[in-house]
């Protein structure tokens, strides 16, 4: 079987977590080939030779200003004309799916690949926590262009064969066929222990990771000269964030690194969350602007995991003692045993009802 695999470029969770599912899917002499098509390839760092790559941009998401913060006119505007030239990339990718003998379609997040799977008459899978429509809906009441694309959205999802609903979900009801799965995330190769060892950590420091994914944290000012002593912040990756007092760690697995570290600083989104969902580091969220999901992944924070809401007030002023002191450590053993794990071998046993 050959499969034609979307996975969204809109910051790097949906990326990241396809790359798990990749992976397990590889290891199955079912599958001929999996065409992996995505805006965001390069996070693919890795080859495989029943795996090709095309970058090939699906959907649009939102356009962020920064890490955190949206602009909806720009967001509006790019809808508008990703709209007109749709049709062509319809046709276009129906017939890469039939002239390379598709037979499946997979899709994370975006809706367009159903719309495609109809066109090549062949079925497909929606995996995800939230659907465009979902996100769109929550702005129509600044532009009624939004109320508009949702509903369209929300008709192309339909489309779908079965959707395969992460964690931390939000309302999708497009859907006719539903599943729930476990948590779909990287995960660290070593013990903490073994992870703290191999950047240098030492015990009598607290080490905080600034995750900000593919925005980082640009023109957001950091004010280092009254971060704690026995406090440690650590950067890997983070555009707009240079400075010699921020630990700089080595290129490595980066769940080894969320692993090693005590805290991790982020707004909040699925990719981040499922990694430290897996090392069992606890998490220091902040806002991350008006996106619909925000609530939903808060929500679930606040009831299930250990972690603790920072403002960036706090943030600027390198003030963490606060938050880190109300982390509820009692979740680790009381919530966490309620929710589902290894997500990707769920997604293989029904991608394989297919062959």
């Amino acid at each position: 079987m050959k499969i034609y695999y979307y996975s969204s470029g809109h910051g790097y969770g949906h990326i990241s977590r396809s790359s798990v599912i990749l992976l397990e899917l590889l290891k199955c002499p079912q599958i001929e080939e999996i065409h992996l098509v995505s805006d965001r390839i390069s996070f693919i760092d890795w080859e495989h030779p029943k795996l090709k790559k095309r970058k090939v941009n699906l959907d649009l998401g939102v356009i962020q200003k920064d890490s955190l913060s949206i602009d909806l006119k720009a967001t509006e505007a790019n809808l508008q004309t990703f709209e007109k030239d749709k049709h062509k990339l319809i046709q276009s990718e129906s017939k890469y799916c039939r002239e390379n003998s598709i037979k499946l379609i997979m899709s994370d997040v975006s809706s367009l690949p159903m719309v495609i799977a109809v066109e090549a008459e062949i079925p497909s899978i929606f995996i995800g926590n939230f659907t465009w429509d979902f996100i769109y809906r929550h702005y129509a009441n600044q532009s009624s262009y939004f109320s508009y694309i949702a509903d369209l959205y929300a008709t192309e999802y339909s489309f779908a064969t079965e959707a395969l609903f992460l964690p931390l979900t939000c309302s999708m009801p497009s859907f006719l066929e539903t599943k729930n799965i476990g948590f779909v995330g990287r995960k660290p190769n070593v013990s903490k222990e073994e992870a703290k060892n191999s950047f240098g950590f030492r015990s009598d420091k607290t080490y905080i990771l600034m995750s900000f994914g593919a925005y980082g944290l640009s023109g957001f000012p950091l004010n280092l000269e009254k971060l704690s002593d026995e406090i440690v912040l650590v950067a890997s990756g983070v555009p707009g964030l240079v400075d010699n007092r921020i630990f700089v760690p080595r290129e490595g697995h980066y769940p080894d690194l969320v692993s090693a570290c005590d805290f991790v600083l982020t707004k909040p989104g699925y990719g981040i969350i499922s990694e430290c969902v897996y090392a069992k580091t606890p998490i220091l969220y902040t806002e991350r602007g008006d996106f619909a999901e925000y609530p939903v992944l808060t929500n679930w924070l606040d009831t299930f995991f250990p972690s603790s809401y920072i403002s960036h007030e706090q943030i600027s002023n390198c003030d963490f003692n606060g938050s880190i002191s109300s982390i509820d450590n009692s979740l680790w053993t009381t919530k966490l045993k309620e929710i589902l794990y290894d997500g990707e071998k769920t997604v293989v046993e029904q991608v394989l009802e297919y062959s």
